[in-house]
């Protein structure tokens, strides 16, 4: 696994591991994989043991991992569906609210429209 934080970030350390270790999963299919030790993956990140707890806490909040007392955490089964469907609704209420910010700031539909359509290309420009 090959964490990446920054400090400069203004992200919290602890938010980008989670971030991190999310993209992980989905991106390997890990189910059942053990994860570094708090200890272990706070030494390999130079930071605190305390953050690295706070992220797995997190993750084992967000159903990603489960902990084994006295062995550690593994990466639980993750249903793809349902999380596409989450992660659908997420883009949903961010683009919701940007749309309703230009609104209130006088930009309009056109603009909006455009903005968005120029935002696609520049994201999907492989399939475009």
């Amino acid at each position: 696994m090959n964490i990446k934080i920054s400090i400069m970030s203004s992200v919290p350390i602890y938010l980008q591991i989670v971030e991190e270790i999310k993209k992980y999963i989905i991106t390997n299919s890990v189910e059942g994989e053990q994860l570094p030790s708090i200890r272990a993956l706070a030494k390999e990140l130079e930071i605190g043991i305390i953050t690295v707890k706070k992220a797995y806490e997190q993750l084992v909040i967000e159903n990603y991992i489960f902990s084994k007392s006295g062995v550690g955490y593994f990466v639980n089964k993750i249903d793809f569906n349902k999380l596409l469907l989450e992660n659908k609704q997420k883009i949903y209420e961010n683009i919701y609210y940007l749309v309703n910010e230009g609104k209130e700031n006088k930009i309009g539909k056109a603009d909006v429209e455009e903005i968005f359509s120029r935002v696609l290309k520049e994201v999907y420009k492989d399939e475009y």
